[in-house]
């Protein structure tokens, strides 16, 4: 999966046996790799994505439930790119410096899912609700 270009965006590929997420923010890459080698047969992996304070944020690597790497942002990108996604594949200029594309995928994809949490919202309420206290 990716979406964006060279410039910005994010991809999740499977490289040497591990599942990789590289953030790549306007050509700061933070790279993750998990901490696992991916079981044979079917697995559940995820990106979870989640904005902290002011301009920062974390990602984390799921494997099956468990989570297998993780970092800080220092820049959450409010925007990743006008380019659409791409599954399977990078079509398009590689997002990750780490693969040519559009190096496709040779498994077999059973679900993609794609969800915008409604912690991300709380987060956005908590850090209002601090600053309008600390005007009192």
């Amino acid at each position: 999966f990716a979406t964006g270009t060279q410039n910005s965006g994010i991809s999740m590929f499977v490289q040497g046996g591990r599942l990789v997420l590289d953030y790549n923010a306007f050509s700061e890459h933070t790279i993750i790799e998990s901490d696992v080698e991916l079981p044979l047969g079917e697995v559940e992996l995820a990106v979870r994505l989640r904005r902290g304070e002011g301009m920062s944020g974390r990602a984390e690597i799921v494997v099956d439930g468990r989570v297998a790497g993780a970092a800080d942002l220092g820049l959450y990108m409010r925007m990743i790119s006008s380019i659409g996604p791409s599954v399977g594949g990078d079509h398009g200029s590689p997002v990750s410096q780490r693969y040519a594309a559009p190096y496709e995928f040779t498994g077999t994809l059973h679900e993609i899912v794609v969800q915008a949490s409604p912690e991300k919202y709380a987060d956005v309420a908590d850090a209002a609700g601090r600053a309008e206290m600390s005007r009192q």
